[in-house]
């Protein structure tokens, strides 16, 4: 299929306090659309600013510091929200567009049913009493969830953006995350073929790389992981090269690790 490639580049704003981001912008189908917009987002439907696009690059001025995401849109064609955590930091995300009217949107309808029934299971937890029924309900889901999406991955392939679209390739990605350990790190080898293709977030691939490291009981790479301390607070499983932690996660797309550790205090 062709693709458009396209160099990248980041850059200080000429105006004050704001940086200017540079990238490409991919499809791995149909040629990319005429009529092609992106703008910056500071909540949903809050618009901040309005870049440019031209013969397939986006340019948008941003602030430096603030979280939002970058939005592109085309009539019929559709794009993951890229997520901005400091400007500063972000590098140039590449965005891939593709039709909306994707080509599988039956099994979309299916993987996002799917990822229901996960969120349901790790949300029904007793106020009161054992969790041990409730437990058993996950590992149920999970188990049948994993069964299900081996099957379209044998069938149909890993569910990327361009055949689901990317909230439903969001919720394949979930489903392997909870899965057995076997199924992510078969899952995984798969993700970074998509990733490559643009098909899913760094940031999303780099929590499954960081899953599939502890799985394996080896320091991971981003710091995504945490478990539960003998003192009931969480702590993250060990982390390699901690002195370079920022500038990875910083290349993944991801928050710092000071804001991302927030989370699980």
């Amino acid at each position: 299929m062709p693709r458009l490639t396209f160099a990248i580049l980041l850059c200080w704003s000429i105006h004050a306090g704001a940086f200017e981001l540079s990238g490409t912008i991919h499809s791995n189908g149909a040629p990319l659309p005429p009529a092609i917009t992106i703008v910056a987002e500071l909540s949903p439907g809050q618009t901040y600013s309005v870049g440019q696009v031209e013969n397939g690059r986006y340019r948008i001025d941003v602030p430096e510091g603030t979280l939002l995401a970058l939005v592109l849109r085309a009539p019929q064609w559709e794009a993951e929200p890229r997520i901005i955590h400091d400007a500063a930091t972000a590098g140039a995300p590449d965005i891939l567009l593709y039709r909306a009217a994707v080509p599988e949107a039956a099994l979309a309808q299916e993987l996002l049913a799917m990822e229901k029934e996960d969120v349901a299971a790790r949300t029904d937890w007793p106020a009161t009493g054992s969790d041990m029924q409730a437990r058993q309900r996950m590992r149920e889901t999970d188990t049948r969830n994993e069964a299900r999406l081996r099957q379209i991955i044998a069938s149909k392939g890993w569910p990327t953006q361009t055949m689901v679209g990317y909230k439903a390739a969001g919720s394949a990605w979930l489903i392997a995350q909870h899965g057995s350990s076997a199924f992510l790190k078969s899952s995984l080898a798969l993700m970074r073929v998509a990733a490559a293709q643009w098909e899913i977030t760094p940031s999303r691939l780099a929590l499954t790389i960081d899953r599939d490291l502890t799985n394996d009981k080896l320091p991971q790479l981003y710091g995504s992981q945490f478990q539960t301390g003998s003192d009931g607070k969480s702590v993250a499983f060990p982390i390699a090269d901690p002195q370079h932690l920022e500038q990875r996660r910083a290349s993944m797309g991801l928050e710092s690790y000071a804001q991302y550790k927030q989370f699980f205090q």
